[in-house]
């Protein structure tokens, strides 16, 4: 079934009502006669039955009583013309049937006989509007009537009458002859030639069908099918004239065409070939293909190249349909005819090739150049030139001559668009289809390419880009040409690294990864013997020159190029290694992969490269990335037998000193590089030379300490290879001779090590070696116990010494992995220890040691042994049994304790610190220890009178010196924290760092009594080494200098391991002292230290509790700096993990990601042990941290991503500010950071919104409990309800997406606490307009605070107080200050406030403003539903928010201010909310139509738009009561005779609120509402009573025309163009200088709505152009002889102003992917004077033509904020 007609009533809804006034007289009816009254009044009576039309039949009926009207008598001139023309316009609507219609052209043909033609030309403007539309859409039996009254009436108007007309009447026309079948074609196609005929102007109709063409897409099927039969052709025109000589020899016809410029033809011509639709590009391509072929002279000579390129490049857009058809006529059209097969003709013809090389290859070339340099955003624009380069290969004649002119163009646009794309998907498309051309292009064309760009034009960088962006694998790239290209880039190397050497080795490594190894041959093989590379050059040149026609011979065989490759790189390595050039490395690593790619290549040498690589001597600083190139290369050429064993021997050992010397570098860059380097060597050699090479540099340890770190980089980098001890064995030993000398350097960097190794679980491998040496003894294998006189026990005794220096040197760790690492026994070691009788018992290292020890103790001499032999013995014997004593001794060694050991130690050390002699300090530390250890540790009842007695000697001295002079003594306590301080602080101090911080953290249970006055200076000592040895490594890393700085990752290590000992000593120590405190004991005799300080210094506390409090405060200030510096080290290994921070020395990153790896991970280990020993004050200190870096992912990796332990904790530290009543002693928190409680909620608002859904289930009841809190303490939480709302929104909205929501009576509790929260918040009394200022929080609780007497008490040790300790000379006596401190504290009232309590009492919680709360609300509103879950609580809240939120600020007196955006955004989400319009569809009402509504401020405009949107959507009838306040009645009964002030104000803020909802609505919202719209519109313009309200009428026109199709358009046009001519004419007829203030404005509003018509260009609308500005080519080109003016015109002469002609764009430079852009002339809010108009009226003509002449696009955005700022003004 077909679709269900539309109902009278509904068609009748769209007619356009009369715009003019019935009763309106006519001045010319009272001048005559009665007669001619009667006959007036009679016409006057048939027109008002118009307004009673009810069906169709009516108008039939109606029209017909007009007939009869206008016949009662004769007359040639019609009274009420304008309202006749705009009855019968209304009759002729499209939705009326043909009937209708048919009566109207009858009441037309009489009316038009009436006047007869000298009257119909005067009155053109009003008759001809309404019939022009009617061809397009009428019948078939009402066609022949329409032409009929044209051909009759229209056609014998005089021509220069008719000469205005001819554009409109092409557009009424053309649609006739769209259907080549209707029975009106040919009536319609003779009636447009019968019009061409009679005006007489060829050239003039030309132009104005090429206007129809160019503007209007509707009429281009007629336009075309009346072209292909009228268009004369231009296929016989020759190019080899001159351009005036051919237009001299040109017939009139076809200038007629061209003349006065062709540009216009060939714009009409391409739009064409761009129509939407097939069959029109198909008819304007026959065209072209039939009378304007490409060599036409008209073409080659006379359009201008812009022209000839556009009209080229339109067709060949074609391409892009995909169709058969289309292609087929445009190959036609590019290529030419098909050449003839006779060779006699003279000329001959061209082949199709060569046609298109002469005639089309540089237009279509240019164009494609053109659109491919486009800088469009869009990627479907950016990417349409590829994809019609990649459909032009289809034809090689075409394809074979474009494709090398665009690949080069297309490649750098692609790069180009790979920085200009806003998204990587944009540019992802737009490769793809640049990838697909590239593909289609041969591979010869690529690299012929290829090769220019390096020969010529030197852009590597765009080579790299190719190769690494587009597929350049296929078989023939890769085996034939990719290797010249490499060879060529050799070659011309100085040419190009002259520009970047950097891109020149990018692109051949590059290019070389790309060769496959099939495509080289041995250079056995190779034809050349000597290399020339000029003649090589040329050769490959030839070869991409060559034309196709030619054989695609390679110009050198695979072996051949082998062999250059191998010579011109040899030579370019041993260059660079000679002079050390920074990219040497690279080549080098070139060389490598070169030779790898050369198959079957065993015997190569080249002597140049042999000298270069022994020319990198220890002697000369050589670059790592140059050293590790070279190491690389060393060992190919070593493998491929290119260097003598003599050779070989001197670069291993100079090789080998080189990477050790950057083994050495104490930062650890190039450590892992290095060792790379040196098992490569190795794997090539495969015999001892390394480990002999470095044996000897561990020898000259003596000389050279470094060399001592250097052993230890490559032990931690080599342990992990299967047979490490190829290289490690012998160099081991020579480092463990060390630990004999006390007195050598190397003694220390062993023992160090032997702490690392111990640590890192490595010592199997220590002890595997001695294992495998001691094995080898033959005197073992023997079953028997003797020696004998060939028994080497020296070497014997060597290794069980070395193994007790082991164990007596090593740490406890070392020891204890003796006995849990097991011996790792094969087949060959199992059988041996089976000979040897070791095999039973504990099979680790230990036992295998303890049952050697004993077998050698079995052992005898035999008794003709020589003296020597048991000499021998007794030392293996002694060194057997000092082994054993190590293994099983005590480790606390008692050691008679020397008192004045410390001193001398301790004034030696500090005088050892500036000194270049660091390691000696580490024996003084050692010395220092065990003295301290004596004297106050653990020792015999001898030692502890000893330390008796030097307390009371200490404290005496003390006391006499402080009675002398009234000052502390600087004790040796204070003497030695000052040293260790002092130590630590030392740059020169790094190597030997781990010692002090081992001493220090070793010395704490000595320094327990005074730990608390000693901790800030000390871990503010830690903290700022840590954070510079940080920076500097960071520094290091960041610059591609080898040069080292002090600092070191291994003295960052080691001070973060002293950080971490003593915070956690620290707080071990804090927690003893308050469990002594809760829980009083016994107590115990002080240390040394707490006799000192609380016997000399201290003054008896009243109040242990004040102390404990200062003692706590001064570990959570030192907690809060050790977590910010560790903070800092963890983000910045996770920006480097990330990928956020690289090392720029590409050389070291494998060390630069091992470095910082360790690093996050220490300061991770130290994070977590700070996190666990106080959770709560590590977390706000993390907190306060968060408000310049997030610290989630931290938190999460803390906690171990368990919520469920982390979300008590700051619920905790909210309590604690808030209401701390609630909370034990135990959870509160300290309130030492500097954090206010509403911070906490908004951070606990983050980290709740970070959490994964299913977390919630875990935090559920601790989230709830907080929720209760609140709700039964709204008091104390009054000033964050706005975040607790937030917080509970987030948590709603998180369970409504898991299992766990399903809980239906969890749901409604968090409900119902939710609406009880919000009603507290918004009704809330504090809530103000203005935000008071926020308090710090650490000034109120940490700082100081006022007491009942006025006076100034401090609460705790503040961080100035802090810094002074740790910046005084005297820390001792800073210390007793701190004391008095304590006791000052201690000494206040015996019922302190809080300083919760305190904070509350003297600084109220800070009132949160309105503007808070609103932002609150609005991340809170559109999780309503899910929180709330049912709809009667959604609208329960929304109308809590609309009362007391929405509806105070929408109808205060102070609105529109009081209604911000943050009060928009939350009325904004609440109209999203389904069925909710009751609680804010009034207040908006109401707001809508408040007469203060237009001065809102642009900035809140955007949102009242998204509101007003919301409100029309939800109530369907708002916009017809809109449109229903507009009226032209008097409501005021005074008035009888117009409007009054007050209600002309009405009528034009009712206007205002239909054109502001109409541009509120989307696109064609509000089409059942054009109908009413145009009623209330046409019933005010008709009304005498008020000019004023025409401008807004004109305004409401404008926002109805923007947010309407064109197609909803045409009732509207008959009513504009009406009323325009009204105004203008109006202006015409009176003195445009004397104009009344609101008819100027009326005037500029027209002008408005007229140029806004002509920016958007609708085609209904050209029908009408011509009664106000010149639309056709006159505009430009005027002519001589009079003619009509449109309206505008006339204005501009009667102004004064002379038309301009000229245009304001040059169309030669107009850009071809750059569309030109339509905008408005007028600009502006207020006319001042009529003067202000003389360039719109008098540019108005040319403006609009050059709008469709250079094919503009309409600024929409521009007219759009015109009318709002006309709105708002």
């Amino acid at each position: 079934m077909g679709p269900t007609p539309p109902s009278a009533s509904s068609i009748l809804q769209t007619i356009s009502p009369l715009p003019f006034i019935l009763s309106k007289s006519d001045d010319s009816v009272r001048k005559k006669d009665p007669k001619y009254k009667r006959y007036a009044a009679n016409i006057d009576r048939a027109l008002a039955l118009f307004e009673r039309v009810e069906e169709w039949a009516d108008y039939i009926s109606f029209l017909g009583k007009l007939l009869r009207a206008l016949q009662s008598h004769t007359s040639q001139q019609i009274p009420y013309s304008p309202i006749i023309a705009n009855r019968l316009a209304q009759s002729l609507h499209p939705n009326l049937p043909s009937g209708v219609h048919q009566k109207a052209l009858e009441l037309y043909g009489y009316i038009f006989g009436v006047l007869g033609r000298d009257e119909m030309s005067h009155e053109l403007h009003i008759w001809v509007p309404g019939l022009l539309p009617l061809m397009s859409y009428a019948s078939i039996n009402v066609k022949p009537h329409l032409l009929h009254i044209m051909e009759s009436y229209i056609l014998p108007i005089p021509a220069p009458s008719l000469r205005p007309i001819v554009r409109p009447l092409l557009l009424a026309l053309l649609p006739g002859i769209d259907d080549e079948t209707s029975e009106s074609f040919t009536d319609t196609l003779n009636l447009i030639d019968r019009f061409r005929s009679h005006v007489a102007d060829d050239q003039y109709f030309w132009q104005c069908f090429f206007l129809v063409i160019l503007s209007s897409e509707d009429r281009r099927l007629g336009g075309i099918i009346y072209a292909s039969r009228k268009f004369p052709s231009f296929s016989i025109i020759p190019n080899d004239k001159s351009k005036e000589a051919l237009l001299e020899s040109l017939s009139d016809e076809l200038k007629a065409i061209i003349k006065p410029e062709p540009g216009l033809m060939v714009r009409a011509l391409g739009k064409g070939l761009e129509d939407e639709q097939i069959l029109v590009q198909r008819g304007f391509l026959e065209l072209l293909v039939r009378n304007l072929q490409l060599q036409s002279g008209i073409l080659q000579n006379i359009v201008t190249p812009y022209d000839l390129t556009l009209l080229v490049i339109s067709a060949s857009s074609v391409v892009l349909r995909r169709d058969m058809s289309l292609n087929r006529r445009l190959w036609t059209w590019l290529l030419g005819p098909e050449p003839s097969s006779d060779h006699s003709q003279s000329p001959p013809t061209l082949s199709r090739s060569e046609y298109f090389r002469k005639y089309g290859l540089t237009s279509l070339v240019s164009g494609l150049k053109e659109l491919i340099s486009s800088v469009s955003p869009d990627p479907i624009s950016r990417a349409r030139p590829y994809r019609i380069c990649l459909s032009l290969m289809d034809r090689w004649e075409v394809g074979g001559l474009v494709v090398p002119e665009v690949l080069i163009p297309i490649v750098r646009s692609v790069r180009r668009y790979k920085d200009e794309a806003q998204s990587d998907a944009h540019y992802q498309e737009v490769l793809k289809s640049a990838s697909a051309f590239f593909d289609g292009v041969e591979a010869g064309n690529i690299w012929g390419d290829g090769f220019n760009l390096i020969t010529t034009e030197h852009d590597l960088d765009l080579l790299l880009f190719i190769v690494r962006t587009f597929n350049v694998h296929e078989e023939e790239m890769v085996i034939v040409h990719l290797p010249l290209i490499l060879v060529t880039l050799f070659i011309l190397r100085k040419q190009v690294q002259s520009l970047n050497r950097r891109i020149w080795l990018e692109l051949a490594s590059e290019v070389l990864e790309a060769i496959p190894a099939r495509a080289l041959l041995p250079t056995a093989q190779s034809e050349m013997q000597s290399f020339n590379g000029i003649k090589t050059l040329e050769r490959i040149s030839q070869f991409y020159k060559r034309s196709p026609d030619e054989p695609s011979t390679p110009p050198y065989l695979p072996a051949t190029i082998s062999w250059i490759l191998l010579t011109v790189t040899a030579e370019l390595v041993t260059s660079t290694l000679n002079d050390l050039d920074f990219d040497a490395g690279d080549i080098s690593i070139f060389a490598v992969n070169l030779f790898t790619k050369i198959p079957g290549e065993t015997m190569w040498r080249n002597d140049g490269l042999v000298q270069a690589l022994l020319g990198l001597t220890p002697t000369v600083h050589v670059p790592f990335k140059v050293l590790y190139g070279a190491t690389r290369l060393l060992g190919v050429v070593i493998e491929r037998n290119g260097m003598t064993r003599q050779e070989i021997d001197m670069s291993l050992r100079s090789f080998t000193e080189l990477h050790w010397n950057y083994l050495s570098i104490p930062t650890g860059k190039y450590h892992v590089e290095s060792v790379t380097s040196l098992w490569d060597l190795q794997s090539k050699c495969k015999d001892h030379r390394i480990e002999a090479a470095i044996s000897n540099l561990v020898a000259e340890a003596y000389e050279k300490p470094e060399a001592g770190h250097a052993f230890i980089n490559l032990w931690a980098h080599s342990v992990d290879y299967a047979n490490f001890e190829a290289i490690l064995t012998r160099p081991l030993l020579l480092m463990l001779d060390s630990l004999e000398d006390k007195y050598s350097p190397l003694r220390s960097i062993s023992l160090a090590w032997l702490e690392m190794l111990g640590a890192t679980s490595t010592s199997n491998r220590l002890y595997g070696i001695l294992v495998s040496r001691i094995l080898k003894l033959q005197f073992l294998r023997r079953q028997e116990y003797s020696f004998g006189e060939d028994d080497d026990l020296e070497l014997f005794l060597y290794y069980l010494k070395t193994l007790t220096n082991i164990l007596a040197m090593g740490p406890p760790s070392l020891c204890a992995s003796l006995g849990t690492d097991m011996i790792s026994v094969d087949a060959s070691t199992g059988n041996l220890l089976q000979h040897m009788g070791l095999e039973e018992g504990d099979p680790s290292y230990r036992g295998f040691f303890i049952r050697v020890i004993l077998r050698t103790l079995k052992y005898d001499i035999p008794p003709d042994s020589s003296s020597e032999l048991q000499e021998s013995l007794s030392k293996v014997l002694r060194g057997a049994l000092q082994l054993l004593n190590v293994i099983l001794m005590n480790p606390d060694k008692p050691v008679a304790p020397e008192l004045a050991i410390e001193q001398a130690l301790t004034s030696r050390l500090s005088s050892n610190l500036h000194k270049n002699d660091i390691y000696t300090q580490t024996l003084i530390l050692d010395v220092l220890f065990r003295t301290l250890k004596v004297n106050y540790g653990d020792g015999t009842s001898e030692n502890a009178n000893v330390h008796q007695d030097s307390v009371i000697k200490l404290r005496d001295s003390v006391e006499i010196l402080s009675s002398v002079d009234g000052t502390s003594a600087r004790t040796p306590t204070s003497s030695l924290i000052q040293c260790v301080i002092d130590g630590l602080s030392t740059d020169e101090n790094q190597p030997v760092l781990d010692s002090w911080v081992k001493f220090l953290v070793d010395c704490l249970p000595f320094f327990s009594d005074v730990l608390f006055q000693i901790l800030i200076p000390v871990v503010e000592c830690f903290c700022s080494q840590v954070k510079k040895t940080f920076e500097e490594l960071k520094v290091v890393y960041c610059s591609k200098s080898s040069t080292s700085l002090p600092g070191s990752e291994g003295a960052l290590f080691a001070l973060m391991h002293g950080l971490e000992h003593i915070m956690v000593a620290a707080h071990d120590k804090l927690l003893d002292e308050e469990s002594k405190a809760t829980n009083p004991k016994t107590p115990v005799e002080p240390g040394f230290f707490g006799t000192v300080i609380s016997g000399v210094f201290s003054v008896e506390s009243p109040q242990a509790r004040s102390a404990a409090a200062n003692n706590r405060l001064t570990v959570l200030l030192c907690f809060q700096d050790c977590i910010k510096i560790c903070h800092a080290i963890w983000l910045w290994g996770e920006e480097i993990a990330k990928g956020a921070q690289n090392d720029p020395d590409s050389a070291s990153n494998e060390s630069f990601m091992y470095i910082s790896s360790r690093m996050k991970y220490r300061a991770r280990r130290i994070l977590e042990r700070l996190y666990m020993t106080e959770t709560l004050e590590s977390l706000e200190t993390l907190i306060d941290l968060h408000r310049t870096t997030p610290v989630f992912k931290l938190l999460h990796v803390l906690d171990g991503s368990r919520p469920k332990l982390t979300l008590p904790y700051i619920l905790n530290a909210i309590y604690s500010r808030v209401n701390p009543v609630i909370l034990e002693s135990s959870a509160k928190s300290s309130l030492t950071t500097d954090i206010a409680d509403y911070q906490l909620l908004e951070f606990l608002v983050d980290y709740v919104n970070s959490l994964e859904n299913d977390a919630i289930e875990e935090i559920w009841m601790d989230c709830m409990a907080f929720v209760k809190d609140v709700q039964a303490n709204v008091g104390l939480y009054r000033h964050v309800l706005p975040s607790v709302l937030v917080f509970i929104s987030i948590i709603g909205s998180k369970v409504d997406l898991t299992n766990f929501g399903e809980q239906r009576r969890l749901r409604k509790e968090l409900a119902d606490m939710f609406l009880k929260l919000l009603n507290s918040a918004v009704t809330a009394r504090q809530i103000s307009g203005i935000a008071t200022p926020e308090p710090s929080v650490l000034s109120n609780e940490k700082d100081k605070y006022s007491d009942s007497d006025g006076t100034k008490t401090p609460t705790s040790v503040t961080a100035s107080t802090a810094t002074t300790i740790a910046q005084s000379p005297h820390p001792l006596a800073l210390q007793t200050q701190l004391s008095f401190q304590q006791v000052s504290l201690s000494s206040t009232s015996a019922t302190p406030f809080t300083p919760v309590e305190k904070t509350e009492a003297l600084n109220p919680k800070p009132k949160f403003s309105q503007d808070e709360l609103c932002r609150a609300l609005a991340r809170v509103v559109p999780s309503l539903q899910k929180v709330l879950l049912e709809s009667d609580r959604v609208l329960a809240a929304c109308t809590t928010l609309g009362t007391s939120i929405i509806t105070p600020a929408l109808k205060s007196k102070s609105f529109p201010s009081s209604a911000n955006a943050a009060v928009l955004e939350v009325l904004y989400q609440v109209t999203k909310i389904p069925s909710t319009e009751k609680a804010w569809k009034a207040s908006v009402t109401d707001a809508y139509y408040d007469g203060k509504f237009f001065t809102i401020s642009e900035i809140l405009r955007p949102k009242w738009r998204d509101i007003f949107l919301q409100w029309l959507k939800h109530d369907k009838e708002r916009m017809p009561d809109i449109i229903s306040r507009v009226s032209s009645h008097s409501s005021n009964t005074n008035a009888l005779f117009g409007w009054s002030d007050q209600e002309s104000i009405l009528r034009r803020l009712n206007l205002r609120r239909v054109a502001f909802a109409y541009m509120c609505g989307d696109k064609d919202q509000f089409i059942m509402n054009l109908k009413e719209t145009l009623d209330k519109l046409s019933e005010l313009v008709s009304s005498s009573v008020c000019e004023s309200i025409r401008s807004d009428v004109f305004l409401c026109l404008r926002a109805i025309i923007l947010r309407t199709s064109p197609v909803h358009l045409p009732p509207f046009w008959t009513f504009i163009y009406t009323e325009l001519q009204d105004v203008f004419s109006e202006l015409t007829n009176s003195d445009p200088n004397n104009l009344r203030p609101e008819n100027l404005q009326g005037v500029f509003a027209g002008c408005k709505l007229l140029d806004t018509i002509l920016v958007l260009g609708s085609e209904e609308f050209q029908l009408h152009h011509w009664l106000f500005i010149k639309d056709t080519l006159e505009a430009a080109f005027p002519k001589a002889e009079a003619s009509p003016l449109p309206l505008i015109d006339r204005l501009s002469l009667l102004l004064g102003v002379p038309m301009s002609t000229a245009m304001a764009v040059d169309i030669s430079t107009v850009s071809l992917t750059e569309r030109a852009i339509r905008r408005p002339m007028l600009i502006g809010q207020k006319l001042n004077n009529i003067a202000e108009l003389k360039t719109f009226f008098s540019h108005l003509s040319i403006a609009s033509f050059e709008r469709v002449y250079t094919l503009g696009v309409a600024d929409v955005n521009t007219l759009e904020d015109e009318i709002y700022a006309d709105l708002f003004a």
